[in-house]
């Protein structure tokens, strides 16, 4: 890169290093070894949590402390039975619906050989979805995912149905590898509608890898400074993947399986490892599934309203549009294409 342009963007580099930007390869500053040799990335990953902490604790009233406790201690939540008998009942049949009939336009992603479709849960959606909109406005549903992400702003929330072995490629499923989504704490739920086992590849997880221990600070420090130069894209753009032996090597406790019985509730903080576990081909699961990533070194849990939730939901359709049009001046679908109904079966036509 000429000099005169690397000046001009250093600044840039240099504010990026205190917002969400993870890529080893986007930012020089970010993947730059001699800065992470002296310990930057190590940093980042510290102030991010101990911020996080923070604003959790600011939102931890009506939160029960066991509950409260164990996802900090280990990294994720576990509720089975969570919604009653009937109201279950009435979710489960109520989204069973929308994957193939709607409402809601279904968006698909292919990684290996693993299609997974999501509908957008946004208020104009939920507004016919009568039950679904009752589920997610319980306000103790509500206190525990705002203390999970550190935030007052609401997880964004999809219909996510997972295909298993519903394509052919030469390429292995990067979901089904152990990795951390960022350096940041970032929270997903999942409320399974069906039961969850090897059949249907249940969550995988390591217990207490969110914690800041030696071992995963170690692995943190060793990562970012081969992951520029890494052979996998994913760990390029500061998504690790977790290599054979890591664990064994660190310290690190071995991953969990979660088989788990419908109407489950699984909250799980995505800086840990984790992964979707082995899978029969041709088999699928249906969740309530949603995310939550918050700028990492903001001191206070920020806004929250309905005005914001419904604000996030048309930037992400907004981004979405703009993805489609992008991808479509080069000829190609988005990583998140719409999918008509009539073909959203998920498998391969071949």
């Amino acid at each position: 890169m000429p000099r005169s342009r690397f000046l001009l963007k250093a600044p840039l580099w240099g504010l990026a290093l205190f917002t969400g930007a993870k890529s080893f390869i986007a930012n020089p500053l970010i993947g730059s070894e001699r800065l992470n040799r002296r310990g930057l990335h190590v940093w980042r990953v510290k102030a991010a949590s101990r911020i996080m902490r923070w604003r959790m604790a600011m939102l931890s009233r009506g939160v029960p402390t066991a509950e409260r406790e164990a996802y900090l201690r280990d990294g994720y939540l576990l509720k089975q039975n969570f919604l009653s008998p009937e109201l279950f009942a009435r979710l489960k049949a109520e989204l069973e619906t929308v994957h193939d009939h709607g409402p809601g336009e279904v968006r698909e992603c292919c990684q290996g050989d693993t299609r997974t479709h999501r509908v957008l849960l946004d208020p104009e959606t939920l507004s016919e979805l009568p039950v679904t909109k009752q589920v997610l406005a319980d306000p103790q549903l509500k206190r525990l995912l705002r203390f999970c992400a550190g935030h007052r702003r609401l997880p964004i929330v999809h219909l996510e149905k997972v295909f298993n072995g519903a394509r052919v490629s030469e390429e292995a499923d990067p979901q089904k590898s152990l990795h951390v989504d960022t350096f940041q704490p970032t929270m997903k739920f999942w409320l399974y509608l069906e039961e969850v086992s090897e059949r249907n590849g249940p969550f995988m997880f390591v217990p207490q890898s969110t914690q800041l221990n030696k071992g995963r600070l170690d692995w943190e420090y060793h990562m970012s400074l081969t992951a520029r130069e890494h052979t996998n894209r994913y760990t390029q753009r500061g998504s690790f993947r977790v290599e054979g032996g890591a664990l064994a090597r660190f310290g690190l406790n071995a991953p969990a399986l979660f088989r788990v019985p419908a109407n489950t509730l699984l909250i799980a903080d995505t800086f840990g490892m984790h992964g979707r576990g082995p899978a029969e081909a041709g088999n699928s699961r249906l969740a309530l599934w949603g995310m939550s990533r918050t700028t990492p070194f903001l001191p206070l849990p920020g806004l929250g309203g309905e005005w914001l939730n419904r604000l996030q939901y048309r930037v992400l359709k907004a981004e979405r549009a703009r993805d489609d049009k992008r991808a479509a001046a080069r000829g190609v679908e988005s990583s998140w294409h719409v999918v008509t109904r009539d073909s959203s079966r998920g498998q391969d036509p071949s």
